[in-house]
């Protein structure tokens, strides 16, 4: 067993990698973010991992996941997608439209496959801490077929209901329609999902001049709960993330990171249960809208079945936008 565990002390050590965190700020409302994958149904999950104090509603972000098969609502949701979710944003009080937009993509060096996802929703706002709209989700891989299936491709679009029991707390319910590309099968899906994200510190958002602090430390933490009847199966997921963010001109920084995270099923299949760990880096250009790039290697330890434990190194970029109408 220590055997097995002797990478994760060794990625410890590997503590040089940089990650970009998405932010985007607009003239009504601003908001900071970020993973992917935890993407979080990013899964399925839109999920927002923090607003500022003055926000009184925070909107939804979601991340990718990899997973060696199909069947984990949780895939969209990872390190690195949570790095660069919107971490912060405000909502006018007068703001009752919105649409938040998040796109992964990425390479995994362990499937040696291609990954993508992206996660729309548009935000009506009908009462204090409630919203309701539209959602669309789509997944896709370059590697997976019907004989082999790396990663349950699938598009979904339907509707969400969302209620803000605190800036940090929330419930989601969706319901929608998905087509399982793979499995050649289409149905209705329902999904309940409670979610709590925090962050402590303020990293630097714009450094406009040489006077204002170069470097910042945050940590984040995020928790969800879902029941997804597309797999007929719950799941349980943590993710706790340390970053040190290295800021250049304008919005323009470099981050290191490391992160931590678990997940667990109520079927136990082997792939939906593990705990990972990793390192990263990401870079943001001096763009108020831009892709993140990043690179991230990790390590995973499963808890049942006879899947082994793995190594992988994740590549790629996150496009997320918020944008009040």
């Amino acid at each position: 067993m220590l055997k097995r565990l002797l990478p994760i002390f060794l990625i410890f050590a590997v503590n040089f990698y940089v990650s970009y965190s998405q932010e985007f700020v607009n003239p009504v409302s601003y908001q900071e973010k970020t993973s992917s994958k935890f993407d979080i149904e990013k899964l399925d999950l839109s999920l927002k991992l923090k607003n500022s104090s003055d926000s009184k509603y925070p909107s939804a972000v979601s991340s990718v996941n990899d997973r060696k098969t199909g069947l984990n609502p949780f895939k969209k949701i990872s390190a690195s997608g949570i790095g660069s979710f919107k971490l912060k944003e405000k909502v006018t009080k007068s703001g009752k439209k919105y649409i938040d937009v998040y796109f992964h993509n990425f390479y995994d060096s362990y499937q040696e496959n291609y990954i993508a996802n992206f996660i729309g929703h548009l935000h009506f706002g009908v009462g204090p801490g409630f919203f309701v709209g539209p959602y669309l989700d789509v997944y896709a891989d370059s590697k997976s077929s019907k004989a082999l299936i790396y990663n349950d491709r699938f598009v979904e679009l339907g509707f969400f209901l969302r209620y803000y029991f605190f800036k940090n707390l929330y419930f989601e319910g969706r319901i929608g329609y998905t087509r399982q590309i793979d499995l050649d099968s289409n149905k209705i899906n329902f999904k309940p999902m409670l979610v709590y994200f925090y962050r402590f510190g303020e990293p630097v958002f714009k450094r406009t001049k040489s006077s204002d602090p170069n470097t910042s430390l945050y940590l984040d933490i995020y928790y969800a709960a879902m029941y997804d009847y597309k797999y007929k199966n719950a799941f349980l997921q943590g993710i706790l993330t340390q970053a040190l963010r290295f800021s250049m001109k304008g919005y323009s920084y470099f981050e290191n990171y490391l992160f931590q995270s678990g997940q667990f099923d109520g079927r136990k299949v082997d792939y939906n249960n593990y705990f990972e760990i990793g390192t990263g880096i990401r870079f943001k250009p001096n763009m108020l809208v831009g892709p993140v790039i990043f690179v991230e290697p990790t390590y995973k330890v499963y808890f049942f079945g006879e899947k082994k434990n793995s190594f992988q190194v994740k590549a790629g970029f996150i496009l997320n936008f918020f944008l009040e109408m």
